[in-house]
């Protein structure tokens, strides 16, 4: 009994030390649907080369989870080169690559929320009503700020280079870069597990 809530105590620890994530502008190109993939490059956008390497890597680290051969720009490409249509097609060409994940950093903000103040309805006479809301009206005003970090990830297909899949993630209160996209990636190759893009 007591290594069980040690457990439990362990598992909620671990997830409120993880940043709150959830998707916003979920894109399916539904030609797409049933599409299985099997290898693919993963390219990180970000000016700072650690940070796509810390994007490529993570997802890289889900996807073959799920027995998806992975390929990451930042061991493929030669220094200097970037992802177009021209060095994918000099580089992976002959790769049999399904897919290209494109993950990149879109934006950020901090939500200031106010608490607090403000007045009560309650109808129980002038001395009911000041009693049970005198607290609550001369309550000083409480704000507190919360910060938001958005993540963009795009798969395209290698045919044509068709955008099929897209969604933009936003977390809350990340503790840093390697939290945000850990999270994020996770969610992103369960969501495309649980569509079927994986076996």
């Amino acid at each position: 009994m007591k290594l069980k809530f040690l457990f439990v105590l362990l598992i909620l620890i671990i997830f409120s030390c993880s940043p709150s994530s959830q998707f916003t502008n979920l894109y399916v190109d539904d030609a797409y649907k049933g599409m299985q993939f099997k290898k693919v490059l993963v390219v990180g956008m970000a000016k700072e080369d650690w940070k796509k390497k810390v994007y490529e890597n993570e997802f890289r680290s889900q996807l073959i989870k799920h027995n998806v051969e992975v390929l990451t720009a930042w061991q493929e490409l030669p220094k200097g080169e970037t992802i177009s249509k021209e060095t994918f097609y000099k580089y992976f060409s002959d790769k049999n690559i399904d897919a290209v994940f494109v993950v990149m950093a879109a934006g950020s903000k901090t939500e200031t929320t106010m608490t607090g103040g403000g007045s009560a309805n309650v109808y129980a006479g002038f001395y009911g009503f000041y009693v049970s809301s005198a607290s609550y009206y001369y309550s000083p005003v409480t704000t507190s700020e919360e910060s938001v970090v958005y993540m963009q990830t795009n798969i395209y297909e290698t045919t044509d280079g068709t955008l099929i899949w897209s969604v933009k993630s936003q977390s809350f209160e990340p503790q840093n870069t390697g939290d945000v996209i850990k999270t994020v990636s996770y969610n992103v190759v369960s969501k495309l597990a649980s569509d079927g893009y994986f076996k």
